[in-house]
């Protein structure tokens, strides 16, 4: 009996001791797939899209706790492309809801679709680019939305015709701040 009482003492200080902080915070990540198809006959195919945070459930479950979003990474992967799809630059810009006003322009020359249909291309941003997607992000009850344009220069394929077809993903990740 001692000993159950002991180990229910323990049990209980540990709770008061390591219980809930009514003011802790804790973090999720929100994974944002974009795909991407683009189709045409060159010299460049591109397509725009838009979305926002609202559209995933992580995002909506949680809106009533968010403290804050940031930005923490980008990825680029290759899901279908023309046989030996190439082209002289991939560039992917992000801009805020409006489609004006830029957040990121990154450009990777040299592109070759095959190069990532196994290994993600990681889109490294500068701290710059990064900073203004964040004060972006800062009233993100109004801000949630954005413009994506995906764009191949150039390209060429082993098709006997000059059409070209690439079916991308691009993934964004930002981490949401909550409060219990």
């Amino acid at each position: 009996m001692k000993k159950f009482i002991s180990a229910s003492v323990v049990i209980f200080l540990s709770f008061l001791l390591n219980g809930c902080d009514p003011f802790e915070e804790y973090f999720i990540n929100l994974k944002m797939d974009q795909q991407f198809q683009l189709y045409g006959i060159g010299p460049n195919i591109e397509q725009q899209i838009e979305f926002c945070l609202s559209n995933y459930d992580d995002f909506n479950d949680n809106a009533d706790k968010i403290e804050q979003i940031k930005y923490v990474d980008a990825a680029y992967l290759t899901l279908n492309a023309s046989e030996g799809l190439e082209g002289d630059n991939l560039s992917l810009k992000l801009y805020e809801s409006d489609g004006t006003t830029l957040l990121f322009d990154y450009n990777l020359p040299s592109f070759v679709a095959a190069d990532y249909t196994n290994k993600p291309l990681h889109i490294k941003l500068t701290q710059s680019e990064k900073d203004k997607i964040n004060q972006y992000l800062k009233d993100h009850q109004k801000n949630n939305c954005f413009v994506a344009k995906l764009t191949v220069e150039n390209v060429s394929s082993n098709n006997s015709l000059p059409y070209f077809s690439l079916q991308a993903k691009i993934e964004f990740v930002v981490e949401l701040k909550l409060k219990l």
